[in-house]
């Protein structure tokens, strides 16, 4: 079943080499585009009025975010809570997004944690200096879009596989299973936030990110005209 590639015409992974494992079989009729309907960093504007009252408390703080995506937040005790008490002894800001479930479900908050429904990320991945994720595809490719490295739990749906490529591409650490105890989550924390060598390697994929077609380069796939050249940003 893995062998279906090679009988397409074209197949697009929207990612870059650094985040892939190479798969020189596939030959050039699998192409690596860089993700879609990701702001590359720095590239958007946020209107003021779509960000949280408590926005100025990133001033001059570590900054760690924490998600379960925007589709599985039934269950809030899986990452967010015990990120949040992971972190409620730690000197770092605590930005947890529950995408839409109601924030009361995380129960009382410390007085280091700040909650939305949502948060936006083009405002805030450019404040944060690690991001703890279940490991979507989408909201990972986000965070190393602006060069934020990750710690990720998550084994449903593609989620282990995201994780293995976090931590193969050596942009963060990966936990096993969908709930890890707090000390867990505070030991990989403490070493992705003090590590340069995992931010680093964000930081490359973020270039590559920067220099990849995107939605050109699906266009070019589907029309089969002349490759889209991949290169710095002007």
């Amino acid at each position: 079943m893995f062998g279906w590639t090679r009988a397409a015409d074209v197949t697009v992974q929207c990612t870059v080499p650094g985040f892939e494992y190479p798969r020189p079989g596939l030959g050039d009729t699998f192409r690596l585009v860089g993700p879609v309907g990701v702001p590359r960093a720095g590239s958007v504007d946020v209107d003021p009025a779509l960000l949280p009252a408590w926005w100025g408390d990133l001033d001059g703080r570590t900054v760690v975010h924490v998600t379960q995506g925007t589709v599985a937040n039934d269950d809030l005790g899986q990452l967010l809570r015990p990120t949040i008490d992971a972190l409620a002894d730690e000197d770092v800001l605590v930005v947890a997004a529950t995408g839409g479930t109601p924030v009361e479900r995380l129960g009382p908050l410390p007085g280091n944690v700040r909650a939305a429904t949502m948060v936006p990320y083009a405002a805030l991945l450019p404040r944060t200096d690690v991001m703890v994720t279940n490991g979507g595809y989408g909201g990972v490719h986000w965070a190393l879009a602006h060069g934020v490295p990750l710690v990720v739990a998550g084994s449903t749906e593609d989620k282990a596989e995201v994780g293995a490529r976090v931590r193969w591409s050596g942009a963060g650490m990966q936990l096993r299973g969908n709930r890890p105890a707090p000390d867990q989550v505070r030991a990989a924390v403490r070493t992705v936030r003090d590590d340069p060598a995992y931010r680093a390697a964000a930081r490359r994929l973020a270039e590559q990110i920067a220099a990849s077609p995107g939605v050109a380069g699906v266009v070019e796939a589907v029309e089969g005209g002349r490759p889209v050249p991949s290169g710095p940003p002007a």
